[in-house]
């Protein structure tokens, strides 16, 4: 801890009590639920967002300390059509600050293929390619989504690569699997190849009959297919090994999670996604030292600290990589309103459907209550630190969690379900 923190702390303790008499800390350590309520309330900035323009002291907030961070660490409930836009907003502001990477939730091979669409035809590309069946990206199928790497791209002078995909592959192994097909390669591998093509074929021919999610390849293929292909492909070059490591892995994470073994499988992605930033990390650190990355997932991935899913995920490692340097990240949830719709994915389908998506919402409700009404809310939680502590009973465990593990939190009040490509914008 540095000395500034260790005196900031010790402040902090004399408010909350832990320097009081025993009488008085008895009561302060328990963190009484009024005395939070006064803490949040203190501790938060209205954000303006008039349809088209963010404004206020919680955006100029949020700039602030990302132009002080290394890395932003964006953690989200999926689906908010006006959090994609706030994002573009952060991003274009930081980019004189020197932020030139963007870590997104898909797969290395796909957000390369994003990126390479983005730089040939800017947004209009980028949907053919997300709405032509056998590439359609997960999350970037949403108008939003694909808008907000758009206006990202554009935000980012010159050419020079701009997203690292640091995750699994759910829908688009099609595209992979054409990709590996027009690269020459040995006999071996062309029969391994061959093998894993069929039965992504076959699995993806019993989706169309039967739309059961359960058939679609990533969930249902054998992982064994495409160990074989990489054990029969020994000198894949970098673009050959990262697809089939990709399949490999995403196959082995979503077989754990079919099997029951939903724990076993959080580990796997997030080692995996661990691996790929790290990757990435290592080769700016070579080529573009200076850079500085965004990042957007959902927040269990963004969390510092033992994720929401008890397990060490991004939010894990970059603080310590960026530490390294003497430097900070800033770790930011943005959570809808609290009777607001959210854009879900209906696997049956391959589309977003609006509905009650509450993954981050429980034992957040001091926050909520909170909120302005005609605005969302942004809140610090370095002050609300002291008062929450992880082993009180006076408040939901993942409360302590997210207010240590988060610098700061956004109530997106009365915001609006993300909306598909083919549909109208959200208002």
């Amino acid at each position: 801890m540095h000395r500034r923190s260790f005196l900031a702390h010790a402040a902090a303790s004399v408010v909350c009590g832990a320097l009081l008499p025993a009488a008085s800390r008895a009561t302060a350590d328990g963190a009484p639920a009024e005395q939070l309520r006064t803490a949040i309330t203190a501790a938060r900035y209205p954000l303006e967002f008039d349809g088209k323009r963010f404004s206020g002291s919680g955006l100029d907030l949020m700039v602030e300390r990302g132009r002080a961070a290394r890395a932003f660490l964006l953690g989200e409930e999926h689906g908010i059509a006006e959090n994609p836009r706030l994002a573009a907003t952060l991003f274009k502001a930081l980019v004189p600050a020197g932020y030139r990477r963007l870590a997104i939730e898909t797969s290395p091979t796909i957000a390369e293929a994003i990126d390479e669409q983005l730089r040939g035809g800017g947004l209009k590309a980028l949907e053919r390619f997300v709405t032509t069946p056998g590439s359609q990206a997960v999350f970037f199928g949403l108008r939003e989504e694909a808008e907000w790497l758009a206006a990202a791209r554009a935000s980012l002078p010159g050419k020079a690569p701009l997203l690292w995909g640091l995750d699994y592959e759910l829908t688009s192994d099609r595209y992979l699997l054409g990709r590996l097909r027009a690269m020459p390669k040995p006999p071996a591998a062309r029969r391994a190849l061959a093998a894993l093509d069929a039965s992504s074929a076959a699995w993806w021919a019993k989706y169309a009959a039967t739309h059961d999610p359960g058939t679609i390849f990533s969930f249902a293929g054998d992982p064994a297919l495409a160990l074989a292909l990489r054990q029969a492909w020994p000198g894949a070059g970098p673009n050959a090994r990262g697809i089939i490591d990709t399949l490999v892995e995403t196959l082995k994470i979503n077989r754990s999670w079919t099997s029951g073994g939903g724990y076993a499988s959080n580990l796997l992605r997030s080692r995996w996604l661990r691996s790929n930033f790290l990757r990435n990390w290592r080769e700016l650190e070579r080529s573009d030292p200076g850079a500085r990355i965004f990042m957007k997932f959902g927040a269990s991935h963004m969390i510092r600290g033992l994720s929401l899913a008890d397990v060490f995920d991004l939010g894990s490692i970059v603080p310590d990589l960026v530490a390294e340097r003497g430097d900070e990240t800033f770790h930011l949830l943005v959570l809808p309103g609290k009777d607001s719709l959210t854009a879900n994915f209906d696997p049956t389908r391959l589309r977003y459907v609006p509905g009650h998506r509450d993954e981050y919402g429980k034992g957040m409700e001091p926050f909520f209550a909170g909120a302005f009404a005609d605005k969302f809310t942004l809140y610090e939680t370095a002050p609300l630190r002291p008062l929450v502590r992880s082993d009180s009973t006076s408040f939901e465990p993942v409360l302590a969690k997210i207010i240590h593990g988060f610098d700061a939190v956004l109530i997106m009040t009365g915001s609006h379900p993300s909306t598909n490509l083919d549909e109208s914008p959200s208002t």
